[in-house]
């Protein structure tokens, strides 16, 4: 009878331990079912809830030329790091897509290289991870703090200044002396020169891609009192009409002298150059365009160069619903390391983050070009401007801002239309 209830208790605690082991699915077979449906739909949460060693999944958006690089050194750097990644590089309206609507259902990837300008905005909404208690807190501290000012929100540091490519002006030395100029123009006596100038050369003025709003804001937005969508106020007093009365008389006179191109142009530092000698274009199209340009310096010709706004800025940033922080967080650590981020310049184009390689590349671009040191490019009451959504990005205002450049339109009737199309929106 003992040796009975010896069974019976063996029995019981065999059917408890089987029960509570996780092995077992006491669910039964529909529930399986759904997690295969499951897995079907999201196949990168099935496998993370899994299998804790799945490859970090990490997404990029950018041309294969520059994909063709950052990927040679993201898997140098994974593989340092002793960490599996797989690596997806997106079409822009597919990537625009993966943040719109996939960040709210962990869909995202681990990690993602995103714009500066959009860091805050992801944060404030949870998709993001903090990097304060990562091992990034320290390499934090060695970014450009204009940069790093730019992914900060609520006291934490949501994103990984990667690299930055701004916005410049620029012009052959020989052709603002010939204006008698010293430096890029600052006021209207010294832009009226260079008009001057062009049309002894008989030749444009200066080349602008009419397809990037952010390059004509930028150009417009240093004729004060600002002259792109995002900068004009309606004119309520006598010293505002005033202002706005010298800046379009000034751009009526330099728009007939004004090339409207399709894609952001370049300037050739070779001599015997015969197109406009001036150009608004981003930092790494004029790097790209002149790349031979020590190998013959009896052929060269001084280029100067000066910034202007918006900045564009890329950060490296951790999905919210991420499993492999740590890791992410490793990888991360490697690409903002000191040998890749002069690399990824090298071979890119792209200014790095990390202050100390920065302010060794800004020395480097002083000996090649007409300019000043880097680290002035970076107020020192404010962040600087960033590509953000803003008046220019609607259909009627880029409209009204090509009508200006390409002639359609005078100076003054661009403002009072800017002015008319901010009144409806409101």
């Amino acid at each position: 009878m003992k040796r009975g209830h010896q069974v019976v208790l063996f029995a019981v605690l065999l059917l408890s331990l089987t029960i509570l082991s996780p092995s077992f699915d006491f669910r039964g077979s529909q529930h399986n079912q759904e997690r295969d449906q499951e897995k079907d739909a999201f196949p990168n949460t099935s496998s993370r809830n899994e299998d804790h060693h799945a490859p970090l999944e990490i997404v990029v958006s950018m041309s294969e030329t520059d994909f063709q690089s950052f990927q040679r050194m993201a898997n140098e750097v994974a593989d340092s790091q002793h960490v599996e990644i797989n690596l997806r590089n997106l079409e822009p309206d597919t990537y625009k897509r993966v943040l719109d609507t996939k960040f709210s259902v962990g869909e995202s990837g681990d990690i993602i290289l995103l714009d500066s300008a959009e860091v805050q905005y992801h944060a404030k909404k949870g998709h993001l991870y903090p990097l304060n208690g990562t091992t990034l807190s320290k390499s934090l501290g060695e970014t450009v703090v204009g940069l790093r000012e730019m992914t900060e929100w609520n006291g934490y540091q949501w994103g990984m200044p990667f690299d930055f490519d701004p916005y410049v002006i620029a012009a052959r030395s020989s052709f603002l002396d010939e204006a008698g100029l010293a430096a890029l123009p600052e006021n209207k006596e010294q832009w009226i020169k260079l008009v001057q100038q062009a049309a002894q050369d008989r030749t444009d003025l200066i080349r602008i891609n009419l397809n990037d709003l952010h390059a004509v804001s930028a150009w417009l937005n240093q004729f004060e009192p600002g002259m792109a969508p995002d900068k004009i106020k309606k004119a309520q007093t006598s010293s505002q009409t005033e202002a706005y009365q010298q800046v379009t008389q000034l751009l009526d006179q330099i728009q007939p002298h004004i090339t409207g191109e399709s894609i952001n142009p370049t300037l050739s530092a070779l001599n015997n150059q015969t197109d406009a000698p001036m150009v608004v274009t981003l930092l790494s199209r004029l790097l790209s365009g002149n790349q031979g340009r020590a190998g013959d310096q009896g052929s060269m010709e001084r280029i100067a160069l000066s910034m202007l706004e918006p900045l564009g800025s890329r950060s490296l940033v951790i999905a919210a619903g991420s499993l492999e922080a740590e890791e992410g967080s490793r990888w991360i650590e490697g690409m903002t390391s000191s040998s890749v981020q002069s690399k990824w310049y090298q071979e890119a184009n792209y200014l790095p983050a990390k202050q100390q390689e920065l302010d060794l590349e800004s020395q480097k671009l002083i000996t090649k070009y007409d300019t000043t040191d880097i680290k002035s490019w970076f107020p020192a009451e404010s962040s600087p401007s960033l590509m953000t959504e803003s008046l220019i990005q609607t259909a009627a205002f880029q409209k009204k801002v090509q009508q200006l450049l390409a002639g359609e339109i005078t100076a003054n009737q661009y403002v009072k239309s800017i002015i008319a199309l901010q009144s409806e929106s409101k």
